[in-house]
């Protein structure tokens, strides 16, 4: 071990960037790279680091909100009580830009496909690199952002109307091609589902969970007669669709990527969620892993990546839902430690984001201003957190949680 010049003992600096530095938040990584050269090196360039730094970072929901002049995209933080900055614009800030101008279309691995002052774009919030997206006009909806692993790329994947019918395409950011990869199957390609589902992904986007795109399941007509809740799934590696059927009929079912980058599936009914992992995507066995008992009906559920729920409930009778309630409650044990103050204007995206420093070359690709930042428009500046109220009057309780030993390990064809 080295001694400092006062005879003090001095860590290595391999022990402070891989077991200090690699566990701290952006920020104060960025400022670490002002220390060394050798810091700066390491804490910008290298890959091995930047992956390792990215799989510790949260994953956190997205909040859109308007106040007066200004639109943001925020992170909620719920453990903190915070609405970390992500972007914002301001309707002074171009001539044409208007509050409502900001959105967010798709999120994957620390980039953002956002819509902002009458564009599309690719940003990455952490290093506040930008670029435009140059999509045709003629396709109709995104279906998801996700990492093609054999060519180290990140992919668009995009939905076109043909004749009525579903077309699937794919962009590799930084390439500008648009290349077909077919259809989905039926009844994913035609009729009514075509018709709607650039809302349904708007309101519902895709989850990319092991290397898979899960749609949402719907009910949809099968052969004989009846519906049954279909799901789409998109391989991301063969880049070719597969349809299934949902593990369970319920009419509220919202998917998520686990921790462990597994498929979790959240099915609530009035007082009542089960949480089921797909243990075996081949086969298409699925487990239930608990099922708690609510105290109360909530009208908005968010999976967290650790099963646990983030909700949204009213906050008493005849208050409606401009005046709402945020907590979030344990799928382990139903325990629910705090609640926030939430309201109607804050709208609580089923989209997540996480931090990353990793550099991607389709920035450079799209312009060279800020080291491959596109970044004429001031997405990124006068970002501040923002403190979430606690509701004082709360007081914390544990939901019931049971496992019903006959479902688990329940396997759907």
């Amino acid at each position: 071990m080295a001694e400092a010049a006062g005879g003090a003992p001095q860590l290595p600096d391999d022990l402070i960037i891989w077991e200090i530095l690699m566990r701290l938040p952006v920020k104060p990584v960025l400022r670490c790279r002002a220390v060394c050269r050798s810091w700066r090196r390491c804490l910008t360039s290298d890959a091995k680091f930047l992956r390792a730094h990215h799989s510790r970072q949260p994953s956190l929901p997205l909040v859109t909100t308007q106040e007066g002049q200004e639109k943001r995209i925020d992170a909620m933080d719920h453990r903190a009580g915070e609405r970390r900055p992500v972007a914002r614009t301001t309707a002074t800030a171009t001539a044409t830009a208007t509050a409502e101008d900001l959105d967010v279309l798709a999120s994957c691995d620390g980039l953002l496909v956002l819509i902002a002052y009458g564009g599309l774009y690719i940003c990455n919030p952490a290093t506040r690199q930008l670029a435009p997206l140059p999509l045709p006009s003629h396709v109709s909806c995104i279906a998801g952002l996700y990492p093609h692993r054999p060519s180290g790329s990140y992919r668009l994947l995009c939905c076109v109307k043909t004749d009525g019918r579903a077309v699937y395409h794919v962009h590799a950011l930084g390439s500008g091609e648009l290349r077909c990869v077919g259809e989905p199957p039926e009844p994913w390609a035609s009729g009514d589902v075509v018709t709607m589902m650039p809302m349904m992904e708007f309101l519902k986007p895709h989850v990319l969970a092991g290397g898979r795109l899960y749609w949402h399941p719907l009910k949809l007509p099968v052969k004989g007669g009846g519906k049954v809740n279909n799901m789409l799934v998109f391989d991301t590696v063969a880049e070719s669709f597969r349809h299934v059927i949902s593990p369970v009929d319920g009419a509220c079912i919202e998917l998520f990527e686990t921790n462990d980058g597994t498929l979790g599936l959240y099915d609530y009914n009035g007082d009542t969620a089960d949480l089921w992992v797909l243990q075996d995507y081949e086969r298409w066995v699925w487990s239930l892993k608990h099922r708690i008992k609510l105290q109360m009906m909530p009208f908005f559920l968010l999976p967290d990546t650790n099963g646990d729920m983030i909700v949204l409930s009213e906050k008493g009778e005849n208050t409606g839902l401009r005046w709402q309630y945020l907590q979030n409650i344990s799928g382990t044990d139903g325990s629910s430690p705090t609640r926030y103050e939430w309201n109607v204007f804050l709208n609580l995206k089923k989209l997540r984001f996480k931090q990353s420093l990793v550099r991607h070359p389709f920035f450079s690709m799209e312009g060279s201003n800020n080291d491959g930042a596109v970044d004429e428009k001031p997405l990124f500046e006068g970002l501040s957190t923002v403190t979430v109220d606690l509701d004082d009057d709360y007081e914390p309780h544990t939901e019931e949680s049971m496992v019903p030993k006959s479902a688990a390990g329940a396997s759907h064809p």
